[in-house]
Parts: structure tokens; sequence; C-alpha cells
């Protein structure tokens, strides 16, 4: 397999290196398969590299989620590195004043609130803006590029973790959502995707040669990043969903939890793919922090056939059925945070009411099913 990383130095982008001011919005996993960073190859290769630009967690990956990133300098070249994760989450128009050309790589996770992918979006506007070029150096969806799941955002509930109206699990690489975002937008942008050789659609990121180098602290290793289109649900609850623990989306617990209970009924619903077991666990940071809880911890009994949505989805159901005076919803500002995680209010309202998990996966199905058809024109990859 050879990254888009690694076309990007043929003869086809000379001129981009040896003639431009170059902007480059990245962070560590900007790394080929020999782990060298595309900034530093290019600058052996003469390349004039102005700035660098980071999404969240910052350049280095060091920032807790959700934590503004400051400004800082690359250690080893001296480049400025701007934080694209401040304040307003926006690129200013000024920032590319003295820059010809964009460069963007980063590794995403497959999943609509993931935040990469909502700072690509801002950045493409404010290139197509300027009149900036956009080189983007695509690599794998790590969930891969044909089953898809979730639903859509709905009216006022678009956020920085729900900044496109995607599915949950979406199934492209950012190379394809830049081309979608820029027919959908009418983004006046010239937009050069640098392809990924040797991939499949149906690879899930096992199914490569590539080293798994964690997009941000609390996706440690490919089953966190399996499992998070669904129990990044938990977020919204005031269940811990593991941050602070070396299981982060695979343990799923609260003080209140009997472990064993919620492990058997949630192993009687049959849900393929995994299977639950008690465990106990106490965060070191974020929820229940230094707080021994008690939940359960997710084991994948097969990659492919596990549908996380659903996954995330039965657990809080099971818990709140559980346990109705305790569990609850969680607000960020004047939000409920599972609305902008699902894209409306209504599920919520739904899981209070009982209405059945199925139901509610098959609407996602539905939306899912229409949003293949809407994609089908970007796709790069078979």
């Amino acid at each position: 397999m050879k990254l888009g990383n690694e076309n990007l130095f043929t003869d086809a982008y000379d001129s981009l290196w040896k003639d431009s001011r170059i902007g480059m919005v990245t962070n560590y996993t900007g790394i080929n398969l020999n782990f060298e960073r595309t900034i530093d190859r290019l600058i052996e290769r003469g390349a004039n590299i102005e700035k660098l630009f980071a999404p969240e967690h910052g350049f280095y990956g060091v920032g807790k989620a959700g934590e503004l990133i400051a400004n800082e300098v690359d250690r080893k070249t001296g480049i400025d590195i701007i934080s694209l994760y401040d304040k307003e989450k926006n690129m200013d128009p000024c920032l590319l004043n003295n820059i010809d050309v964009l460069i963007m790589e980063f590794q995403d996770v497959g999943v609509r609130f993931y935040t990469y992918i909502s700072t690509m979006f801002r950045v493409m506007k404010t290139a197509s803006q300027v009149g900036v070029p956009l080189v983007i150096l695509d690599r794998p969806n790590p969930l891969g590029g044909t089953i898809i799941e979730g639903g859509g955002i709905e009216g006022n509930y678009h956020s920085f973790v729900g900044d496109y109206d995607l599915p949950i699990r979406h199934g492209m690489t950012i190379g394809e959502l830049a081309s979608l975002y820029k027919f959908e937008n009418g983004l006046d942008v010239d937009l050069d995707i640098v392809k990924v050789e040797g991939w499949k659609r149906d690879w899930l990121f096992s199914d490569t040669d590539l080293s798994w180098v964690p997009p941000s602290q609390n996706i440690p290793d490919f089953e966190s990043c399996l499992l998070y289109p669904g129990t990044a649900f938990i977020e919204g609850t005031n269940l811990s969903e593991g941050r602070g623990t070396a299981m982060p989306f695979r343990w799923i617990g609260a003080p209140w939890i009997n472990g064993e209970k919620l492990s058997n009924v949630l192993n009687e619903i049959g849900l393929p793919g995994v299977r639950f077991r008690p465990v106990m666990f106490k965060p070191s940071l974020s929820k229940h922090q230094d707080v021994t809880v008690e939940g359960v911890e997710i084991h994948l009994t097969n990659q492919r056939s596990i549908v996380p949505t659903e996954i995330g989805l039965h657990i809080i159901d099971q818990t709140r059925k559980l346990y109705p005076t305790k569990f609850s919803w969680v607000k960020t500002g004047n939000d409920y945070f599972i609305d902008l995680l699902w894209g409306n209010s209504t599920y919520r309202y739904d899981i209070e009411l009982g209405r059945p998990v199925s139901e509610i996966s098959q609407e996602w199905q539905d939306y899912a099913t229409w949003f293949m058809k809407r994609r089908q024109a970007h796709l790069l990859y078979t």
C-alpha cells in the first residue's frame, strides 16, 4: 500500500515544493509507513513550509478532548504552529496571506463527530474564499469504506462535533469527504487529492499493513476506534466512557452500576460481534475521576459483524432502564451533548419514552441507504 504522502513525492508534484510557499494542516499522524514526517521529507527536498496548522488535540496530540489549544512551535524545525482549535475554531483568511498552497494530512477515524473533518470543512471554506489551492494527502478510513451507520444532523444541531450532515459512520476517506464538501457547497477551491494506492473499500484497518498511530490519546488502538462510533454516545451521559483509563470507549461504568447485572442484560440481547463482562476501574480524569466505578468491558469477537451505533444505543437504553433515578444526560452549555452527537433531540426523547432501539437503528439505516447514493459520485476507491 502507498499512502497519499508517498505519491506526493513524484514528478507530478515537483513544482509544489520547489516554487511554493506552503502551509500544512497536519499533526503527528502525518507520517509514512517508515514513521517519517511528511513535513521533514518536504523540507529535505527544498520545500518552503511557512506555517503549520493543527486540529483538536494540537500538533503533538497532548491536548485533552475539548481543550482549547494555544499556538506553539515545532521543536524540530522551528516552524510556527497555528492552532485551529481555539475559541473560534476557524481559519482566519489573513493566515493565508503569504501561502501559495495548503497541504492537509492527518489520520481520521471515520466518524462524523471526530472533529478533524470539521476542521477540514472550515479550512476548505477559507481556502475557497481567498483562492489558495488545497492538496489532500489521502489515507485509508480505518473503519472501511462500505459500512455506513447512524442518522444525520437536523435543524439547529450543527456543531463542531457535527459540522456537516453525514452519517455517524460515513465510510469515506478524507479525500472523498473533501470532494463531497466542495461539490455540495459550491466551494471555489482548487482541490487536488493525492490518492492512496492498494486500499480496498471493504478493508478495515486490521486488513492493511499500516501500524496504528493513535489519532488522539483516547483512541489508543484500533478496537477503541471500531467501537467509538457507538460508545462515544456515553459522553452524552453521566456514565464514564473510560477516559482516564487504559481502555477508553471499551470500559463503560458508573459508581452506582452493578457490572454483573448490566453485562448479563446486554449479553442476553445477543449483539453481533461482541460480548460484555463485568469490570471495575478508576478513571484518572474526566467523569468519576479518582472514584472506583463498576460497569462493563466490551470484548470484540468479530470485527466485521459489530454494529457499534447499536451497541452504544443498547448500553444507554439498558442502563437507563436498570437505573432510572441514577442515569442522566449531560449538558454542554445550553445543549444536551447527546443531541449534538446524534444530530437532533428526537432520539433522546425516544429513549426516554421507551421506543425500541431496533426502530431507531432502522431509521438510521434508512438515512444511511440514502447517503450511499448521495456519496457515490465522490468515491475514489473500489
